[in-house]
């Protein structure tokens, strides 16, 4: 999980301006920037929510009445890519140039412990993942600080599992709930920001850039166990709501020419209609919200050892075209 922190690393290091104390920009140029890179990660996360639960039998059996049990457990990790077009523009506002020559466009990792646990005299299963990453576990030097929560279920019926066929079809409902960030007080004595004829000074800013979303997906699976085989292909459905953006806090003033004054009515109107949320003497913010459907194929092949599996799944993008992969590894009967 070391690259999860160089990963998101990078988002900050878009402000890591230590080459000056001060810095001026436009507040329109910098929304403008962040907008697109909000909108951007908004769509890509939906896709990243996906990875976990992706098990290689599209229906593992009852749990009762059955001998034995059917029911399983592991973890699994993976990551998916986003354009870098998004992260090169407002990078280049700060003068940090980002590689282009990312053959998948600029990854996001994740992962997911997972259980699923057979139905109850119905041909369905269950599933539940989870992700929790606390803010001291990677050693991220800086004083940056990273968030990473993800939770999702789903919910599995056997639409097809003859006795005497190995192939298996299900069809089910899933949600996902994905929420991150990354946070570092930035090494400047602060930052100015023009608008409407004015400055915005915030001395000592703290900077976070954050992301959520929400996803229903119905899904479908084919599998066809061969021997200590299985090959898998599925399909996903989805509608998300997310919202991205930044936010910064510090004791913020604005000067006119005349010397730094307190924030007041006005000043905050006019930074509203420049699409500033949030705003007052403690800092500022824009989120941008994003609701949309999307499409993914997913498919791959485990190898089943006793009753352990260990999958590897890919996944394909197809609204917002971008790859992802995983790995895991499960204890299963």
């Amino acid at each position: 999980m070391k690259k999860y922190g160089k990963i998101l690393g990078l988002f900050l290091a878009i402000f890591m301006l230590a080459a000056s104390p001060v810095f001026s920009f436009s507040i329109s140029d910098l929304t403008g920037k962040v907008d697109v890179f909000s909108e951007t990660i908004a769509k890509a996360m939906p896709f990243n929510s996906t990875i976990g639960l992706n098990w290689s039998d599209a229906y593992i059996g009852k749990f009762f009445p059955s001998i034995p049990p059917h029911f399983g457990a592991g973890i699994t990790t993976g990551m998916t890519s986003m354009p870098l077009s998004s992260i090169s523009g407002l990078a280049g506002m700060f003068g940090v140039n980002i590689p282009g020559n990312l053959p998948i466009g600029f990854p996001l990792a994740a992962y997911t412990v997972e259980a699923r646990l057979g139905g109850i005299i119905f041909p369905f299963d269950v599933g539940l993942k989870f992700g929790v990453l606390p803010q001291d576990v990677l050693p991220v030097p800086g004083g940056m600080k990273i968030n990473y929560q993800l939770f999702g279920f789903d919910v599995r019926y056997a639409v097809y599992a003859p006795k005497v066929l190995p192939i298996k079809v299900s069809a089910g409902l899933g949600f996902n709930r994905l929420t991150g960030g990354v946070s570092k007080t930035l090494p400047v004595s602060g930052l100015n920001f023009e608008f409407a004829g004015n400055t915005l000074n915030v001395p000592a800013p703290d900077l976070g850039l954050v992301w959520e979303t929400n996803v229903f997906e119905l899904k479908a699976q084919v599998c066809f166990p061969i021997l200590i085989l299985t090959p898998y292909a599925g399909i996903g459905l989805s509608h998300s709501w997310s919202k991205a953006g930044y936010q910064i806090k510090s004791k913020i003033t604005v000067d006119e020419g005349s010397g730094p004054q307190q924030i007041d009515d006005i000043y905050i109107n006019q930074l509203k209609a420049l699409g500033v949320t949030g705003i007052d003497s403690n800092g500022f913010e824009r989120m941008v919200d994003i609701k949309g459907f999307n499409a993914r194929l997913y498919g791959g092949m485990s190898l089943n050892i006793a009753f352990l599996k260990f999958d590897l799944t890919a996944m394909y993008n197809v609204m917002e075209p971008a790859f992802g992969g995983s790995l895991g590894v499960r204890f299963q009967l």
